[in-house]
């Protein structure tokens, strides 16, 4: 890869992080609307649409779909925007988007605890180090420091849902694996987007009074409509031909940049702010994942 390509893949990388980061005010924002599937059908099928008509632009080549990669695409829209977005904006009804946006920073870590229980991918005490740094950072997050009160009460139930949420990313990463290597990461991006809509239509159609008063704000819909194009359709797409041209750690390192482009982007568009026991979790969580990556990195380098 020449210089120049590799700038422009970075570049991508870093806007792509940003976009993701607008989820969280913008899902905050949204929550007076109580209507979190609607959130997520509007922008997956915006961003199915749009990457069709990319595709078709471009000419990136076609893939079959066989029985195997159909049931693939469905789990993956299941995983990443059943499980994932959608418990994310019910989640940002119950906490602020700064810690949702910190929670999700320890993706990277769960995306690795998954390899190693699923296909026994070797953790290294390094890495294992980093991965308890991230868990205590994540813990500060949620428990705000009153780790004592917070066992006797329970966790809030918008920090459980976050929790539950970034396992479904874990799982969305670790199947779209094979299916990124023989397949254009444009259409790896755009079925499951189509899918995870269609599997949220009952949710929708069950909350439609509450969907059609926020769809009926123009303002909102714009907000959707873009966030559909910028996070999920681009802001995927990215990902994925990152993953392809720099490798899957490089590319995962820009996940670090989601939580503090979020943390900012919620103190500028709607004035949240950080205690200092978030900030230190929220440092201790990125910490934990670049650790994690440096001494993967590392280890490649010697084989």
């Amino acid at each position: 890869m020449n210089q120049k390509s590799n700038l422009i893949s970075h570049l991508k990388l870093t806007l792509m992080a940003m976009f993701w980061a607008t989820s969280y005010p913008v899902g905050v924002w949204l929550a007076q609307y109580k209507a979190p599937e609607t959130i997520v059908v509007v922008r997956v099928l915006t961003a199915f649409i749009f990457l069709v008509i990319l595709a078709k632009i471009t000419r990136t080549e076609k893939f079959s779909l066989n029985k195997k990669i159909f049931y693939q695409l469905i789990t993956l829209g299941f995983c990443g925007f059943v499980v994932h977005n959608y418990l994310m904006f019910i989640g940002l009804e119950f906490t602020t988007a700064t810690k949702g946006a910190l929670i999700n920073g320890a993706i990277p870590i769960v995306v690795m605890g998954l390899d190693f229980l699923l296909f026994r991918k070797t953790i290294r005490p390094g890495m294992l180090v980093g991965s308890l740094i991230s868990f205590v950072g994540v813990l500060l997050v949620i428990t705000e420091g009153k780790l004592v009160e917070v066992m006797e009460s329970g966790i809030g139930i918008g920090e459980t849902l976050f929790l539950v949420a970034i396992v479904g990313w874990g799982f969305y990463s670790i199947i779209a694996k094979p299916l990124l290597e023989k397949n254009p990461p444009i259409w790896v991006t755009a079925f499951p987007c189509l899918f995870g809509g269609i599997l949220l239509m009952p949710f929708l159609a069950h909350n439609i009074e509450n969907s059609l008063i926020m769809l009926a704000n123009r303002h909102v819909l714009v907000v959707l409509l873009i966030q559909g194009i910028l996070a999920m359709g681009l802001g995927f797409l990215w990902y994925y031909e990152g993953i392809k041209e720099l490798g899957t750690a490089s590319a995962a390192m820009y996940l670090n940049l989601v939580p503090i482009f979020g943390a900012g982007l919620s103190y500028v568009l709607i004035n949240e702010h950080l205690s200092k026991t978030v900030m230190f979790g929220g440092s201790l969580t990125i910490l934990g994942v670049v650790w994690v990556n440096w001494f993967r990195n590392a280890n490649r380098a010697t084989n």
